[in-house]
């Protein structure tokens, strides 16, 4: 009786189920590697929980097709001293970009998570979308002629926007739309590449998870502060999403009884008395009363130009009111995350966005509220500490973003190989 070829089954990629787990094996290396840094073969083993021999092939096969490098020989712990493997850095690229309300920035990373070229920097209004989106497209298409990186090369775009936005859908709530076209559809037709979109305090807790300081914990509270507040949630290790993808509005509990109108359109929301907006107007207001203050030397008593960065300047070189404002600002953060240490018993709360650049002048009035708030056992577990990352923690968050979705077996529109 002859042999009969049997037809191996396909996938929707058209590739066999053996060539599928191939890949899927590589992805789990890259992966690693990608988390761990420079490791050796039987490391590598433990974790993907393969064979010795089929890790030596796949390894030399992700070397030969330049996505892996031999690292050469490590130090020994004993024994023979390992040959080591690591990622290529300039293998592959992620395009971040971090929309705030009024400032933008605009990256090329390579898989070391570093910069390519300098991150681009500009101020930007996200209520004025049809300048925005030009802009952000003008200035992109002006960076990938400048890296000169083949459009293969690259990931995937990884973006930060403010506002309410549906992480499961991309559905925005911002209204930004052009000509009938959301934001992700607009950079995939543009760019043709995969393109993923979340909010700025989420995309925060991204950022602090994979690189920052709630990197292998698992109970973290990533506190956003701009022109508005957003809160990132990192609960049993994974940022929370909520049933709608819309969990985070920190900014707009009520804490004022027949407070200020939010831009919500609710009255006496924390944002109304704690952001970076907020931080502008009482600065404004006590400055035209006839508080002394050099915020008005640094904007030439221009108080309708003054900044965030202006207020936060001031506070580090010692301004009395600089520093008053800070503090009030700090005390109602602390009121309203006394509720949130109650109920979610963190290890720790990472203060990012622009106004966490005053650190401990900050910082402080925040802990002192809390621990004047929260129940001493609970609040003893509980690290207050501004981010790291600083102000590149959206960019780094994005980047982190799109490579979870490389990662991710189950989304088929961006991979490694």
């Amino acid at each position: 009786m002859r042999n009969q070829l049997v037809e191996k089954p396909m996938n929707s990629n058209g590739l066999s189920n053996i060539g599928q787990k191939k890949i899927h094996q590589k992805n789990s290396i890259i992966e690693y590697l990608y988390k761990q840094g420079p490791t050796s073969n039987p490391d590598i083993a433990r974790y993907t929980k393969m064979s010795s021999p089929t890790i030596t092939k796949l390894v030399q096969e992700l070397v030969d097709l330049g996505v892996v490098m031999d690292m050469g020989i490590g130090d020994s712990i004993g024994g023979r001293r390992p040959n080591l493997f690591g990622i290529n850095p300039n293998a592959k690229y992620i395009v971040s970009i971090d929309i705030d309300c009024r400032m933008v920035k605009i990256g090329v990373f390579n898989l070391a998570n570093e910069e390519v070229l300098d991150i681009i920097t500009y101020f930007g209004n996200v209520k004025d979308k049809n300048k925005m989106f030009k802009d952000v497209f003008d200035r992109l298409d002006s960076l990938l002629e400048r890296v000169g990186i083949p459009k293969e090369k690259f990931l995937g775009i990884g973006v930060s926007i403010p506002g309410l936005i549906n992480s499961k859908t991309g559905q925005t709530y911002l209204d930004l739309k052009l000509e009938g076209k959301t934001l992700d559809e607009l950079f995939r037709e543009r760019y043709e590449l995969p393109v993923v979109i979340d909010s700025d305090s989420r995309v925060m807790a991204i950022g602090e998870l994979a690189f920052g300081y709630a990197k292998g914990k698992s109970d973290v509270l990533c506190l956003n502060i701009c022109d508005g507040i957003g809160l990132g949630m990192i609960l049993n290790g994974i940022v929370y999403r909520g049933k709608s993808g819309l969990a985070g509005e920190f900014g707009h509990i009520n804490v004022v009884r027949d407070g200020n109108l939010c831009t919500c359109g609710k009255y006496g929301c924390l944002e109304t008395v704690a952001s970076g907006t907020a931080l502008i107007e009482q600065a404004q207001q006590g400055i035209k009363k006839g508080q002394e203050s050099m915020i008005s030397e640094m904007v030439n008593h221009d108080l309708d130009n003054i900044h965030v960065a202006d207020i936060i300047d001031a506070v580090n070189k010692g301004d009395i009111f600089a520093i008053e404002i800070i503090n009030k600002l700090g005390h109602f953060l602390g009121e309203a995350l006394a509720s949130l240490v109650h109920i979610f018993n963190p290890e720790m709360i990472i203060i990012g966005g622009k106004v966490a650049l005053a650190e401990n002048y900050l910082i402080n009035p925040i802990e002192n509220t809390l621990n004047k708030y929260t129940i001493s056992h609970i609040m003893k577990d509980t690290k207050v500490v501004t981010s790291r990352l600083q102000e590149k923690v959206k960019l780094l968050g994005s980047v982190a973003m799109v490579m979870n979705q490389v990662f991710d077996e189950s989304v088929e529109d961006i991979r490694f190989l």
